[in-house]
This record gives structure tokens, C-alpha cells and sequence, in this order.
């Protein structure tokens, strides 16, 4: 398999088997959560690479760690390493979801790969390993890309991150989605990945909060597209009607009855 795409952020979109690439002309800003070129750093090229083969530990990795690794499949593929950022799943590269969300002149658009059968998890539940035991959990990620035509500051950048992972565990809840180990709602997985990415010639956006419009777009881009990689493709044994959010109470109602007590 080998499409691409036309982003209107800019960027051309590459889907193969193994990885899925969002490539630009110019540098874009970006901020990651990615194992190789994560951080704070100038991009051309962000990789979803998926796991081509299974350890146990990371030593046993080609290059003898998953950066390593990252680094030898980045090159493998045709991207320079020095201007790319990679983050590893084990999801099917096919199973992607996009959208776009406009307002005026910004844009945004998502991609998303995503699995929650194995490792979803939620937040302040018991560990299951330590680090420095050097075992290897890449299954059931949900990894996320956010591209935007507008430029953030970096403090902006980590608060849109915020954003990202709210509605992320939204669109979780919304879908009675349960940690595999205890069976509580889930929030996430246990390996999840986020790409923002940002132009920094563009025009500046200084609020990312659910309340401001640009991170209102952020935010129902990531919702949709968490809940079609989640549906459209398989349902998940882990997906309970029990554990959905339950229906919204009438806030102006309440608002009314309470008036004057805070």
C-alpha cells in the first residue's frame, strides 16, 4: 500500500504499510511527545512508524534501543533524521483517521491511528513495570497529530497539548472504553503519542483552552478522530455501554436553583 495526500495545512501525507509520513517544504515547529526527535524542534517530516518486529526488551532492537531504531527506519525510508520526528505504534497504518476543522483563515487538521485492546489504561491506576527493567509495552497506542496553519508560542504549544489529551479521554469516555487491568474508565493508554505542528510565518494564536475557538477546533478534530479509528474499523472487546458518559444534567436549571449561593 502506498497513498498519498494533499493536506491544505500545507503538507503532503504518505500512508504506507509500515509508517505514515506528513512531510512540508519548509521547516514547521513542532512539539512531541515522540521517542526519536521529540521535544521542542524544527521539522520537515513527521513519522508514525509502526513496529516492524516485536522484542521484549529494547536492547534487542535493531541499533539497540527503540531511538536507535526510529533513527535506522527514518533513514530506511527516505526521511534525514536530523529534520524529522518519529513516533512508534503498532497500529495498522490503514486504519488512520483525518479531519479538518476551519474558522476564518485557520486551519486545522488531525491524524490519527489508534488501538485500545491492549494497553488502555487509566490515569493514577497501579504501575505495571518499571523503566528501568527494560521491558517494551508499544501495543494499543493512540497516536495523534495535530497540524495547524498558525503559529503558537511554546508555552501555547504545551497548553494546546492539554487540549489534545482532554478531548483524547473524552472521546474514550464517550465510548465506555475500560482500562484493560481493572475496569474503570479509561483515559488513555499506557502509550500514547502526540505531533503538533505549527507554522511558525503564520499568524500568531495565543489561546488553546477549550473556551477559545482555536482550541475548540483542536478539540472536537481529536474527539472525531479518536472515535472513528476506535469504530470504523473493529469494535473493542474493552467497549462497555455501562462506562459511557452519562447523560448531561441541565446546568441552567441547576444554575437557577443554586442562584446566590456562590
Amino acid at each position: 500500500m502506498k497513498e498519498t495526500y494533499t493536506l491544505e495545512t500545507g503538507a503532503s501525507l504518505l500512508v504506507t504499510d509500515t509508517f505514515l509520513s506528513i512531510s512540508f517544504d519548509k521547516p514547521r515547529h513542532s512539539l512531541s511527545t515522540a521517542i526519536f526527535g521529540g521535544g521542542f524542534k524544527e521539522i520537515r517530516h513527521a513519522v508514525n512508524q509502526k513496529l516492524t518486529e516485536y522484542h521484549d526488551r529494547e536492547d534487542q532492537f535493531p541499533g539497540g534501543s527503540i531511538p536507535a531504531y526510529l533513527e535506522i527506519m527514518l533513514k530506511k525510508n527516505g526521511f534525514d533524521p536530523k529534520d524529522s520526528c518519529a513516533l512508534l505504534t503498532s497500529a495498522r497504518m490503514d486504519y488512520f483517521s483525518r479531519t479538518i476543522r476551519r474558522d476564518k483563515e485557520l486551519v486545522v487538521e488531525v491524524i490519527t491511528t489508534g488501538g485500545v485492546e491492549k494497553t488502555a489504561a487509566r490515569a493514577a491506576s497501579a504501575p505495571l513495570y518499571g523503566e528501568d527493567h527494560g521491558r517494551f509495552y508499544p501495543v494499543g497506542t493512540i497516536n495523534i497529530t495535530v497540524i495547524v496553519n498558525g503559529h503558537l508560542l511554546p508555552n501555547i504549544m504545551a497548553r494546546t497539548l492539554i487540549t489534545i489529551t482532554e478531548a483524547k479521554t473524552a472521546a474514550l469516555q464517550d465510548l465506555g472504553i475500560a482500562d484493560v487491568n481493572n475496569g474503570l474508565p479509561a483515559t488513555g493508554t499506557a502509550t500514547d503519542g502526540i505531533t503538533l505542528i505549527t507554522n511558525p510565518t503564520a499568524a500568531p494564536y495565543t489561546d488553546a483552552g477549550t473556551f477559545s475557538v482555536f482550541g475548540s477546533l483542536v478539540a472536537e478534530s481529536v474527539h472525531e478522530t479518536v472515535t472513528h479509528c476506535l469504530t470504523a474499523f473493529e469494535t473493542p472487546w474493552n467497549q462497555f455501554a455501562s462506562l459511557r458518559t452519562p447523560p448531561a444534567v441541565d446546568v441552567r436549571k441547576i444554575k437557577e436553583r443554586t442562584k446566590g449561593t456562590y
